[in-house]
């Protein structure tokens, strides 16, 4: 076990560029928080409501799904390190930016009001992005064709039922495909 967790980071090869992109990203969210006054009332749409309710599992269940029918021990352990970083960072950070305040607006605050809490980042958001940069790296460019528009799909609904502002669900996907990127390499056949 010890070995195959070893191997696993081992392969990895951190890519620079997506690492500053990210990080430079999340921190212009941090920094240009949205106004919670210019949120109406939750969509009732079906698709979104649809999304909400079924469809935001499915790049998580394909994230699972590949490396367990393809029986790569890598991928599985790769999966496993990025699926723990980025709830951790994801969690982690919601409880940390809870309470910070930004020109007038306070990070944790979501649209649905003062007494819903830890807005910033999107956990929704980062467990979708993880897997779709997890699957694409790991698995080939292909799989973003269908994993990509669930993605942002599901940050759409997230903002479109008042669940998140705009700014948390981009930075949940930049933590999501940072964490993806620090913990996951090409599959080697």
């Amino acid at each position: 076990m010890w070995s195959l967790m070893r191997r696993a980071y081992a392969q990895t090869t951190i890519p620079k560029r997506v690492v500053f992109a990210c990080v430079i990203g999340f921190i212009f969210c941090l920094l240009a928080p949205v106004n919670l006054q210019s949120y109406g009332h939750p969509s009732n749409n079906e698709v979104v409501v649809f999304n909400d309710s079924y469809l935001r599992f499915t790049n998580t269940a394909v994230q699972i799904a590949i490396p367990v029918l393809l029986a790569d021990k890598i991928g599985m352990m790769q999966l496993v390190y990025v699926g723990i970083s980025t709830t951790v960072a994801t969690q982690g950070l919601k409880r940390i930016l809870d309470k910070w305040e930004i020109w007038g607006t306070q990070l944790g605050e979501r649209p649905k009001g003062p007494t819903k809490r830890h807005n910033m980042p999107s956990g929704h958001s980062s467990m979708a992005a993880c897997a779709v940069y997890f699957v694409c790296r790991r698995y080939g460019f292909v799989h973003a064709l269908y994993l990509t528009p669930i993605m942002l799909l599901t940050m759409y609904s997230r903002v479109a039922l008042n669940d998140h502002t705009v700014t948390a669900v981009i930075a949940g996907a930049l933590i999501g495909f940072l964490m993806a990127a620090i913990f996951t390499s090409k599959r080697i056949a």
